[in-house]
């Protein structure tokens, strides 16, 4: 099932690390021979599901092994199709290795079926050796303040990434973008892709595969010419990547700004040097653009606010969104005494925020307010053993806790944070279990031959990877035409079009 979101974490960016996966594609282990055949399911076909899928493949290859990839809309990858902004297209190219995991002859795709509905979890385990869960958030956590269900444009993160990465019925977004201001809650890389994207030029977006609609809405009605990114923590806990901010930096004809104050009362040069190399380069590069001249009349800003909390939306009487209140923070800790190597986000999360009260409650105006604050992860089956306070499948190291054959990876495991380093390593450590539980049982089971009859039974139109190579052809071409990579297909039902009736 697909992620219907981003990267959550704030911090989910997928940072392509080829050395990496192919070390844990291409283990050194010697392959398990078992004897049978086993028969895996995973339910998702974002990156989670199909490093996982990569490694048992590999570990796996002599004992004829089957692996089902279930997804909820008709294609492919999750994430990396509905999730990365269309302006990372290196981003995106993880693509091409996990098409060749597909397109591999011992692996079946199962698109437009939904876990849970169509299928359900007992249904899976009783046809294969072992299933995966491997699905994304669905679901967004809220500020909880007043204000936030009562004005229209306020909206969240995950659905403008969705609009602008064409998932189906994302067209439907009500977004308006006629006002000059916007105020994104949050900084990570997600905060950071949706400011890029409101800001840049639109012949450059063009080129991508952004989707019509948001490519048009861009081009005709998006009058917004500052954003401001506000987060509740301060400069040494900003949540995006140094490339994400860099990339900032160097849009045309726009401006970042940071005000020097977040510097004051640090002596930076004794700060970085107890930093973590990567906290320190951020750092060094947040402090350097503060210092930076500010242009007298820049043709758009992007201005990075730290230490605030919103406390409250307001909006006019036509209930529309016209600003925030945010409350001041500061950090409760005397840095000119620091004896301590903060080389962790951990340790300097750890540093206390509290309100400074020498400071007034400050308004931003804005005409649209983005949440980009995170998100949730939900539980798709009752019959799954599910943490609703943590989110999370209750798992140890992967192996779901009470339930015999099922698995999880990915941020169903953990919670929806982390980078794609975290998912390759969720996948390894999943596999490796799974891999050693299949050593101690002995039992063919029917896999596919069980489940494409139930689906039939209940007349439930799946796409397999023929249909799947069908939609991808056809986006391609449309692409071409028009100077695209591709363009992609608006909806399900176009989708099925495609894939089915041939």
């Amino acid at each position: 099932m697909m992620f219907h979101s981003i990267k959550c974490i704030q911090k989910l960016r997928l940072n392509y690390n080829s050395s990496l996966i192919n070390k844990l594609k291409y283990s050194s282990k010697p392959s398990l021979q078992l004897g049978f055949n086993p028969k895996i399911c995973i339910v998702g076909s974002g990156p989670a599901a199909l490093y996982t899928a990569q490694y048992l493949l590999k570990n796996l290859n002599s004992n004829n092994i089957r692996i089902d990839v279930f997804e909820k809309l008709p294609v492919p990858f999750g994430l990396v199709r509905y999730g990365v902004a269309p302006d990372h297209q290196d981003v995106k190219n993880v693509i091409n290795s996990f098409t060749e995991t597909l397109k591999n002859k011992q692996v079946n795709f199962f698109g437009n079926v939904s876990i849970g509905t169509d299928l359900k979890i007992s249904e899976l385990l009783d046809a294969y050796n072992s299933v995966v869960l491997a699905y994304g958030s669905m679901g967004d956590n809220y500020l909880n303040i007043p204000g936030e269900k009562e004005f229209s444009n306020v909206i969240s993160a995950r659905d403008i990434v969705s609009m602008y990465n064409g998932l189906p019925n994302s067209e439907k977004l009500n977004i308006d973008l006629s006002g000059q201001q916007a105020v994104i809650i949050g900084a990570g890389n997600v905060a950071i892709d949706v400011a890029r994207m409101l800001v840049s030029p639109v012949d450059k977006l063009a080129q991508t595969d952004i989707s019509e609609f948001a490519l048009d809405l861009f081009k005709t009605k998006n009058k917004i010419e500052h954003v401001s990114i506000v987060a509740r923590r301060g400069v040494l806990n900003a949540a995006f990547t140094l490339k994400e901010l860099r990339e900032l930096t160097k849009l045309e004809a726009v401006e970042c700004r940071l005000n020097a104050e977040n510097f004051s009362e640090f002596n930076l040069d004794n700060l970085l040097a107890k930093l973590a190399r990567p906290r320190k380069r951020i750092t060094e590069f947040l402090y350097n653009l503060s210092k930076q001249s500010k242009s007298s009349s820049p043709k758009k800003v992007i201005e990075l606010k730290f230490l605030k909390t919103p406390l409250e939306i307001l909006g006019n009487d036509s209930k529309q969104v016209t600003g925030v209140k945010f409350k001041n923070n500061k950090y409760n800790f005397d840095f000119n005494n620091l004896n301590a190597n903060f080389d962790s986000d951990e340790k300097l999360n750890s540093i206390p925020i509290v309100e400074d009260k020498g400071k007034n409650v400050e308004l931003m105006s804005c005409s649209l307010l983005v949440k980009s604050i995170g998100y949730k992860n939900v539980n798709i089956d009752s019959e799954i053993p599910f943490d609703k306070k943590l989110g999370v499948v209750l798992n140890d190291k992967g192996k779901v806790i009470g339930k015999e054959g099922l698995y999880c990876t990915g941020w169903i495991k953990r919670g929806p944070r982390g980078v794609i380093v975290d998912t390759t390593s969720d996948a390894y450590e999943t596999a490796q279990k799974l891999y050693a539980d299949l050593a101690n049982i002995n039992l063919e089971k029917p896999g596919a031959a069980k489940i494409s009859e139930i689906l039939r039974e209940r007349n439930v139109r799946f796409v397999d990877k023929n249909g799947w190579d069908r939609i991808d052809q056809a986006e391609i071409k449309r692409g071409k035409e028009i100077g695209k990579p591709r363009e992609k297909l608006a909806s399900i039902d176009e989708m099925l079009k495609v894939a089915l009736e041939h």
